[in-house]
C-alpha cells in the first residue's frame, strides 16, 4: 500500500491528474521495470551474446 501512496503523491506532484483505476496499473509497469533492471544487473553483457536459434527442418520445406 506504502507503493501506492508514493505512485499517486509522484504523479500528483508532477501535477498529473490521479485516477484510482490507473495507479495499479502503473505499479505493474514499475514491477515489471524493476524485475528487467534485476535481470540486467545480473547478467550486464546478455546483450553482447548472440542469440541460439533453432529451426525445424521440417518447417522449411519447399512446397
Amino acid at each position: 500500500m506504502e507503493e501506492m501512496n508514493m505512485i499517486r503523491q509522484g504523479l500528483y506532484l508532477q501535477g498529473f491528474s490521479v485516477y484510482e483505476a490507473d495507479t495499479s496499473y502503473i505499479h505493474n509497469i514499475l514491477c515489471t521495470m524493476n524485475q528487467a533492471q534485476a535481470s540486467f544487473t545480473a547478467f550486464p553483457h546478455l546483450n553482447q551474446e548472440v542469440p541460439i536459434t533453432i529451426v525445424d527442418k521440417a518447417l522449411m520445406r519447399d512446397e
